[in-house]
This record gives C-alpha cells, sequence and structure tokens, in this order.
C-alpha cells in the first residue's frame, strides 16, 4: 500500500499542469483579488475638485471658506484648485477633476459621471446647504466661532462610516472577505481533477495506462483506495498552503476556531476528490469529456457560492435557499463564515452535515463504479 501512495505521489509531482490547476492557479487568482479589492473599504484617494469663484458675495465667501477648510484638514479627502470656468470643464472633461464647485450665492456641483468620488462631493455639499443658515449667522453674529462651527459640520461630512460590517462578537469585517471564502471552497473543488486523473488512470478501456494498471497483481480496489489517499492529502495540503498564504502573507482577517476551519477544509477537499473520482469512473466517454464536465461542474458550483457574482448566493438565498444546501461549494464557504463571522455552531453543524453526506454519496459511488467494471480482454 506504501509503495502504491508513493508512485502515486511521484505521479502527481510530475504533473505539471494538474500541479498548477489545483495549488498555483488559486494563489494566483487570490493575489489578483486582494490586488483588485483586498483593501478597497480601507484606501480612498485624495479628490482633485475644481473650484470656479463666481460672486465675492458673503456667502459664496462662506462657501469657499467651507472648501477650503475642508481640504486643509488632516483627512484629505478633497483638494481644490481655483480655476477659470473655461479651464474648469476641461479639467472635468480630460478627467483631471473630479467635480467643479461655483462658489456663489447658491453653491452648485458639476460632475462628469457618477462614481464613489463624485457622491462623496454630492454628500459635501448637501452637508453644507443644510447647515448654510447656521454657518451664515455664526459668520455674522460671532466671526471669531466660524472656524469650530465649520470643523464640527465638516468632521460629520466627512464620517462616511455610519454602519460598519462586524460579526456578531462585535469584529469588524471586510465585505468582500466572501470572495476569498468563495476562492477556498474553489480550491476543494478542484480536487476533482486530481481525483478525475486517478480514476481515469483506472480504465483499461479509456486511458493506456489504465489498461498497465489493471493486468496487475494489485486489485483495483486497493490501487484506488491509495490513490485517494494521495490526492486527499495533496488536495489539503493546496487548501492549507493558500489559507497561509491569505493569513500570513497577504494578512486577510480569517481568523477563527482552527479546530472547526481544518475540519471544513478536509471534507470540502474529500468531496472534490470523490467527485472527480466519481466522474472519472462513470461510462466509456474520453478523458476529455470528464474533464470538461468536471471543469463546469467545479466552476458553475463555485460560481453559485458568490466566486463571480457576490450577491448571487444572496439571491440564492432568498429565492431558491435549496440550491445553496446542495451546492458543496456554498457549503464549504459558509462553513468558513460560520467560524469566522456568524459564530453560528447549529449552522456550522448543519453545513458540516451536509457535506459529510455528499462526500459519503460520492465516495461510495466512485467505489462501487470502479469495482464492477470487468474487461473481456485488454
Amino acid at each position: 500500500m506504501l509503495q502504491l501512495m508513493k508512485y502515486r505521489a511521484l505521479g502527481l509531482f510530475r504533473d505539471k499542469i494538474t500541479m498548477f490547476w489545483s495549488l498555483l492557479f488559486p494563489l494566483i487568482l487570490c493575489t489578483l483579488f486582494y490586488v483588485t479589492f483586498g483593501n478597497l473599504d480601507n484606501h480612498l484617494e485624495c479628490i482633485d475638485t475644481a473650484v470656479v469663484v463666481k460672486s465675492e458675495e458673503k456667502e459664496a465667501k462662506t462657501f469657499g471658506s467651507f472648501l477650503q477648510f475642508i481640504a486643509d484638514s488632516e483627512e484629505d479627502l478633497i483638494s481644490v484648485e481655483e480655476m477659470s470656468e473655461k479651464e474648469a470643464k476641461e479639467a472635468l472633461k480630460d478627467g483631471k477633476v473630479f467635480g467643479i464647485y461655483y462658489v456663489d450665492a447658491e453653491p452648485e456641483l458639476v460632475v462628469a459621471s457618477a462614481g464613489v468620488e463624485e457622491s462623496i462631493l454630492k454628500a459635501l455639499l448637501e452637508s453644507y446647504e443644510r447647515n448654510a443658515e447656521i454657518i451664515q449667522t455664526v459668520s455674522k453674529e460671532k466671526p471669531e466661532s466660524l472656524l469650530k462651527v465649520i470643523d464640527r459640520i465638516s468632521s460629520s461630512a466627512m464620517q462616511t462610516e455610519y454602519v460598519k460590517e462586524a460579526t456578531l462578537g462585535g469584529k469588524e469585517t471586510d465585505g468582500m472577505i466572501q470572495y476569498f471564502f468563495s476562492l477556498i471552497a474553489m480550491t476543494c473543488m478542484f480536487g476533482c481533477f486530481l481525483g478525475l486523473e486517478a480514476a481515469v488512470t483506472l480504465q483499461a478501456n479509456v486511458n493506456p495506462v489504465g489498461a498497465r494498471r489493471c493486468i496487475g497483481a494489485v486489485s483495483k480496489i486497493q490501487q484506488l483506495f491509495a490513490d485517494f489517499i494521495v490526492v486527499c492529502i495533496f488536495n489539503i495540503i493546496d487548501v492549507s498552503v493558500l489559507l497561509v498564504y491569505m493569513i500570513g502573507v497577504l494578512k486577510l482577517d480569517i481568523s477563527g476556531d482552527m479546530g472547526k476551519i481544518m475540519p471544513v477544509s478536509v471534507l470540502g477537499s474529500i468531496i472534490g476528490v470523490s467527485m472527480g473520482m466519481l466522474v472519472g469512473s462513470v461510462g466509456r466517454w474520453k478523458e476529455g469529456v470528464k474533464l470538461a464536465i468536471m471543469l463546469s461542474v467545479s466552476l458553475g458550483s463555485s460560481f453559485l457560492s458568490g466566486l463571480m457574482v457576490g450577491g448571487i448566493k444572496g439571491l440564492l438565498e432568498e429565492y431558491c435557499p435549496f440550491l445553496n444546501r446542495i451546492n458543496p461549494a456554498s457549503l464549504i464557504s459558509d462553513a468558513f463564515y460560520c467560524v469566522s463571522i456568524y459564530w453560528d455552531s447549529a449552522r456550522y453543524t448543519r453545513d458540516m452535515l451536509s457535506m459529510a453526506g455528499w462526500a459519503v454519496v460520492f465516495v461510495l459511488g466512485s467505489f462501487l463504479m470502479i469495482r464492477r467494471v470487468r474487461y473481456d480482454s485488454i
């Protein structure tokens, strides 16, 4: 048995394509996710803004003081530059500024598109307009207190985190973490390629290697069992490497009880591997056809778990929760949610039992299908 496991491990190490898709591809995709939106919630660059002075009235000067005060604050929210109207419009058209503030008795804002920066500029103007009467009254009666009033109003205007995402224990969370949980689920599901390769190399009518293995003295069940153990270990290592990379290198906050995280990884890996073995042992289809089926199933399952579209899992939970209950990738990502965010033991147990059910079905199915195949001649 140990010899069989040794040679299967050597075969996997030498299969560069399989190693790429099962180990390197998830790491590359994780890095791209992190670069794209890993810290999206935490950083916002200073917003370049043009200012066009159209009036020298006291109300206009008060609005100009408001904008300059915000620009000079430590928040670095906006950067203002006074321009002529023609220069401002050209800068807006060329994308050099996100908006134009018209300093007048009735302040105005002109933007070229709708985005986060434009929304912030609009919020600043609306905040000023709501408090314009207070500012103007203070500027007339107590001008020495004007800066304090503007400071208080601008602080309120720049307070963007009225609602924070947090776990039930009060810890703040990143809304984009769902993509990384789905990526872990995809890595587990990609174990199907390892399982598919192991099953195909035991079929004499599909693969030349399978023909040579079938005429050996060792039974197919024993060979399949050895292959199953090795490829499961490989897939568990792949998932563990991805977790270490996320937590140790990218510093993603995927914290939780490792005593609960590892069983999810193990069960998820078993599901992926055994599903690949089951498809690989069914029918007389060519290896390319079975590979296409596995690619469609694994990516489709990952898509429904929220890997490509973050909100799809929530939509399914609202309109078709049954899919979330039977989709292996959704169960895996949901189990990680339960450990890191929900802290819901009952939901975690339900996910684990569902995953265990799928694992048993796939493992028994693949072993039974391999066992019942006989060849008249090889």
